[in-house]
């Protein structure tokens, strides 16, 4: 049984922060992230080689702050999920966002919206002609190339994780738990995910990740993307008892599966890909959402 759904993890009885400390950490959180994206866009712009290594802070800031709330707080640290966990859950973290990539390559080139800037696919195998695959490119065949997208998923991730797990340690390892003793696992994860589209806000009315509708990403496209991923992030958690393989799946949304849609050649406006993704995402997060609510009930079943 997952120990965040288990009847010692319920809210009457599990050790855990109150709403002011909850409120104190997301608000030193955002301010802290608020502060260093302002300051980074201002002063160097969103192109810049400083704002990179800014926005690298910036994802590590609410596990600083959450790595003091659990040294002077016995109750922060309740329910630190910080360990391995279940093992078999690791690569679910790095294939399903890769998963994801290929069928939005799928529909988009199948559909003739897009044309793939590394593949061509046929019969036998597939032709690669970019990307920084670790075994190699030119024409292969179908085994071969799909243990070239497992290792390359693999390694790119690990690579990432340097950065994801800053984020995912604060977010899934620390503070998910918490919300999930206070109101449950749906607004838990429901609120979690607002505070961490807050999180970005600075750079997505910048225009960071939707440029051409900046306005739209930041209060319609964004706000449902986090709203997926906290779900899908959130039952690799509670699954594994451990926040890596959430910082895998974040760390793989950013290195090879932004890797494979970055590359496709569209035929549509960029709308079409986000929308796409994100419908995919909550595809992928409502199952999760069942997932948790199938433990829940046999929790409660068991008792």
């Amino acid at each position: 049984m997952p120990e965040s759904l288990s009847p010692a993890a319920s809210p009457r009885t599990a050790l855990t922060m109150g709403w002011r400390s909850i409120a104190l950490f997301t608000g030193l959180a955002l301010a802290v992230s608020w502060t260093l994206q302002i300051v980074a866009v201002q002063r160097w712009g969103l192109d810049s080689p400083q704002t990179v290594i800014m926005l690298m802070a910036v994802m590590w800031s609410p596990s600083v702050i959450a790595l003091a709330f659990i040294f002077f707080n016995p109750a922060a640290r309740a329910g630190l999920l910080w360990k391995v966990g279940r093992v078999a859950y690791l690569p679910l973290g790095v294939f399903i966002p890769t998963i994801i990539a290929f069928v939005i390559l799928a529909i988009l080139v199948g559909s003739g919206l897009a044309t793939s800037g590394w593949f061509a696919f046929e019969g036998r195998g597939v032709t690669t002609t970019g990307g920084p695959w670790v075994l190699g490119d030119g024409f292969q065949a179908w085994p071969l190339f799909l243990g070239n997208v497992a290792a390359t998923a693999v390694v790119f991730s690990v690579i990432t994780l340097g950065v994801t797990a800053g984020e995912e340690f604060a977010w899934r390892g620390f503070l998910q738990g918490h919300l999930i003793r206070r109101i449950g696992v749906t607004r838990g994860l429901l609120l979690l995910a607002a505070i961490w589209w807050a999180y970005h806000l600075p750079v997505l009315l910048a225009g960071y990740n939707y440029p051409d509708y900046p306005i739209l990403g930041t209060f319609v496209l964004f706000p449902l993307q986090t709203l997926s991923l906290s779900f899908l992030f959130g039952w690799l958690t509670i699954r594994s008892g451990s926040f890596w393989p959430a910082a895998l799946g974040h760390a793989a949304l950013n290195s090879i599966q932004e890797g494979i849609i970055g590359n496709l050649q569209l035929e549509v406006p960029r709308l079409y890909l986000d929308i796409l993704r994100i419908a995919l995402g909550l595809v992928v997060a409502l199952a999760c959402w069942a997932s948790l609510r199938r433990d829940a009930g046999s929790s409660v079943g068991g008792k």
